[in-house]
């Protein structure tokens, strides 16, 4: 299931909870409804990160997969695509999320007395580096429980580019030019062409 899917599929599922529980039966919507530009609204919210969470995944999604000569993880809306995700994960996926979410705010308060997205960026750069590759810098004894610090990012980081990678943004970044080799897809389902005997 590629993200378009995903995003349909969560979205109708949703408005279609909400529908049945106000008694009304769930939306319909056009066979070309694409709920990825929901995402890409103007005026999104997220709907289980809070604010302040939303701008430190914002912060570190681009820190993991920056804008070069490709998008970064900030254009591809990566933050919004992990929020839709979490919001029906399971309990414990979500606070195992929110557990590493908060290292970063935790650990950046520690070492320099306010929150990972009001750092600069070379602090902020120099705090993750230190908790991806904690047996390559001197300062490695610095951060509390280091092997906990790396498991963070690795959460973070997972989430992260496996979000991005499912983007077209990701997918363009690894070489996809945008063409289906057998045509445009066709919806799953259809009923098989008769064929004359």
């Amino acid at each position: 299931m590629n993200r378009r899917e995903l995003f349909r599929t969560t979205l109708l599922t949703a408005v279609g909870a909400a529908g049945v529980a106000r008694g009304t039966g769930a939306l319909e919507f056009p066979e070309n409804f694409d709920a990825s530009k929901e995402l890409a609204r103007a005026d999104w919210k997220p709907e289980f990160l809070d604010a302040h969470q939303n701008d430190t995944l914002v912060a570190l999604s681009e820190l993991i997969i920056p804008e070069t000569e490709t998008a970064g993880a900030k254009t591809a809306l990566c933050n919004r695509f992990i929020d839709r995700l979490l919001k029906v994960e399971s309990r414990e996926t979500q606070q195992s999320f929110l557990n590493s979410l908060a290292f970063f705010d935790g650990e950046s308060i520690r070492r320099h007395g306010k929150a990972f997205v009001y750092l600069t960026p070379e602090a902020q750069t120099e705090l993750l580096e230190l908790v991806a590759y904690p047996h390559t810098l001197e300062s490695w004894g610095d951060v509390e429980d280091a092997s906990s610090g790396h498991g963070h990012f690795s959460t973070i980081k997972d989430w992260v580019s496996r979000s991005f990678y499912s983007s077209e943004a990701g997918q363009k970044a690894l070489g996809w030019d945008g063409a289906f080799p057998h045509g445009e897809p066709s919806a799953c389902g259809a009923a098989p062409a008769k064929h004359e005997h």
